[in-house]
């Protein structure tokens, strides 16, 4: 039977979405208040990592068959992914040809030569992971272990990749290649921890001794190393100590997750805990904030508000902040989505072709 889910009710993806996008989001603006300051540095040890572990965890809509399936599959990966990028890309930075090199280059360091928006890394190290994501998902069921297990073993893989590929001169891998192979790691290793999320979920007093243990992990390994806590810069492939980054990422992950459950209570609810109709991850939402509404807040509202003749704690300006941010780039995403839906992936054509054949639009 299928059970309809209240409108707007608190999921457990929509919980793990929001305070994924708001530790991006502190970690982002936590520049402006301390360079290098231990709470941005606690922020840097997980808060990318969550957010690919997320984009595993969320439903994967898959490729069809064969060849066709794969050209159709890619198409719609750029149109998400590619498209959007270099719009963005060209928006924020002074045109030339120069920088549409350094753009068309796609990494991080490149983007910062583009003097361009440089979060805009991720769209083209998310469009290279969810091809090698795919990829690994084709292969694994020729093989004679599970699908999940094989997600498993292909993830630390990746992530073995991703973080031990050698630096390359001062740009570094195009399209952030090795960061890509890292980002593939955590997706599938969400892929891989679905089923067990389905059944911890449900377990109350499990989920809180989980969210302990992890929670004093990441202290331990955060929090109590002090000024041994090495910044973690996952868009250059900056990871530092090995050991640390992975026991901070994997324990802050587990926290969020645990918290994510907690809060959405999802042993109260029937049905699954993860639905496959839900969207999350990056979505249209998410890319919005991520290229509206941060660089809103950190280049433009944050900046005015200081310009106040009457001083304001750094920690309610940066709330008054947010919420005004929030007003006004929800309004900018939503004219931009009516007039100019490709900025975001959205190909009108594309998703009448998508429903004339009976396929879905979500990535």
């Amino acid at each position: 039977m299928l059970i309809k889910k209240k409108r707007g009710a608190v999921t457990f993806l929509k919980m793990a979405n929001t305070i994924t996008v708001l530790v991006i989001i502190l970690a982002a603006v936590t520049g402006q208040f301390a360079e290098t300051g231990l709470f941005r540095r606690v922020l840097f040890t997980f808060h990318m990592p969550m957010f690919f572990l997320l984009c595993g965890i969320s439903p994967i809509k898959h490729k069809g068959e064969g060849k066709a399936g794969w050209l159709n599959f890619a198409r719609q990966m750029a149109l998400f992914f590619v498209i959007p990028y270099i719009l963005w890309a060209l928006i924020y930075s002074n045109f030339s040809y120069r920088h549409l090199i350094w753009v068309l280059y796609g990494s991080w360091n490149a983007l910062d030569k583009a003097q361009t928006l440089s979060i805009l890394w991720f769209l083209p190290c998310i469009f290279v992971a969810r091809v090698l994501v795919e990829g690994v998902l084709s292969f694994i069921p020729k093989l004679p272990f599970g699908k999940r297990s094989g997600a498993l073993i292909f993830g630390g893989l990746s992530l073995a990749i991703g973080v031990l590929l050698p630096k390359v001169g001062s740009l570094g891998y195009p399209w952030c290649l090795d960061i890509a192979f890292a980002a593939t790691g955590f997706m599938l290793l969400g892929y891989s921890i679905r089923d067990v999320i389905e059944r911890v979920a449900k377990k109350p007093l499990i989920v809180l001794g989980m969210f302990a243990v992890s929670a004093a992990g990441f202290l331990a390994g955060t929090v109590f190393r002090g000024e041994k806590l090495e910044m973690v810069l996952m868009r250059s492939g900056d990871y530092g100590n090995l050991l640390w980054f992975f026991l901070n990422a994997l324990s802050g992950c587990l926290m969020v997750l645990c918290l994510s459950a907690l809060l959405s209570r999802s042993w109260k609810k029937d049905g699954s805990v993860i639905d496959e109709q839900e969207e999350t991850g990056l979505n249209r939402v998410t890319m919005g904030i991520f290229v509206i509404h941060m660089p809103l807040l950190q280049q433009v509202i944050l900046p005015l508000m200081r310009l106040l003749p009457f001083p304001i704690p750094q920690g309610v300006l940066f709330l008054a902040g947010l919420v005004l941010t929030r007003i006004i780039s929800g309004w900018i995403i939503k004219v931009s989505v009516r007039y100019v839906p490709q900025l975001f992936g959205i190909f009108p054509s594309e998703q009448r072709m998508l429903r004339d054949s009976g396929g879905g639009a979500k990535m």
